[in-house]
């Protein structure tokens, strides 16, 4: 037997105990678990085998007085108990993510029906804070929707750490995903849209390239002094935003941004902007959802 240094610090064994604070502590329970961190809990085995599909059914004979060690947390267990009995549920409004995902997987994990959907929808609310973990999730349970709907939000972080995070199988399939738009980036997003030019006469209006009423509309606007037109300077604008990357595409309030009141824009490039824009998001919204390219993985 090894006998460790003096330096070395003696961890004893965990000893299992009962939490004091504890819900799911019956004393005619029939099967008893023990946490990660060595906390029992006693339930009932008909509650598992009706409410669950990942337990051992009532059938499977467990040696009386043995305990069951899972390898989840007190804290995961605890709530995931809870969706075992006739009672109301944890709604996990406030549930922080760092506890409702572990949550969610044991959910998935055991087949805990009633914790599954809850977990699945409280998931689709913190897409916007934790998009890579719960595609992961989504990917990794057969969520398609709950996936296509994060992977747009994906586009906006570092490639580097998406491909970090993600699971082998689906790094493939976000490759050709990313490559939608990325073509939507260089065919789209940094050629102007038809009939505008760099070229309008030197620089000078390009109004005749506006629709008739808004031409008419500048013609007579009494309010609005000559001026030359301001186009080069707005498309060189556009261009170094958008000349960023594709995440650009993901927020085009800041890569159509002048730097200036939209009012001081001229009537003829406020128009054509707007026009490029509209070009813009057209074409992402012809991008393919990310669960249609998991079928070619």
């Amino acid at each position: 037997m090894d006998i460790p240094s003096p330096s070395t610090p003696v961890i004893p064994p965990l000893t299992p105990t009962l939490s004091s604070h504890s819900t799911v502590n019956f004393p005619n329970a029939d099967v008893t678990f023990s946490s990660s961190d060595g906390v029992l809990f006693r339930v009932h085995r008909k509650n598992l085998e009706v409410c669950a599909d990942g337990f051992p059914p009532s059938g499977f004979e467990i040696p009386e007085g043995e305990v069951v060690s899972l390898s989840e947390t007190a804290e995961t267990l605890e709530l995931l108990f809870q969706f075992m009995y006739p009672k109301r549920h944890p709604g996990l409004d406030t549930t922080p993510f760092n506890v409702l995902e572990p949550l969610a997987e044991a959910a998935e994990k055991y087949q805990v029906f009633p914790a599954m959907n809850i977990c699945h929808i409280r998931l689709r609310d913190m897409v916007h804070e934790h998009p890579v973990e719960v595609a992961v999730y989504a990917a990794k349970h057969d969520y398609p929707f709950l996936l296509s709907e994060v992977a747009p939000m994906m586009i906006s972080m570092p490639p580097v750490d998406v491909v970090r995070i993600l699971p082998a199988n689906l790094v493939l399939p976000w490759t050709r995903y990313v490559q939608e738009w990325v073509r939507v980036h260089q065919d789209v997003a940094l050629k102007l849209p038809f009939g505008a030019s760099l070229h309008y006469g030197g620089g000078l209006s390009h109004a005749n390239h506006m629709p008739r009423a808004l031409q008419t509309q500048r013609k007579y606007d009494a309010f609005e002094p000559p001026s030359r037109c301001s186009w080069e300077n707005c498309v060189a604008i556009v261009l170094q935003h958008l000349g960023a990357g594709i995440h650009t595409l993901r927020n085009l309030d800041q890569a159509f941004d002048m730097g200036i009141t939209r009012e001081d824009v001229e009537r003829c490039c406020d128009w054509e902007l707007s026009e490029w824009r509209r070009i813009i998001e057209e074409a992402i919204t012809q991008i393919p959802k990310f669960s249609t390219f998991l079928s070619f993985s």
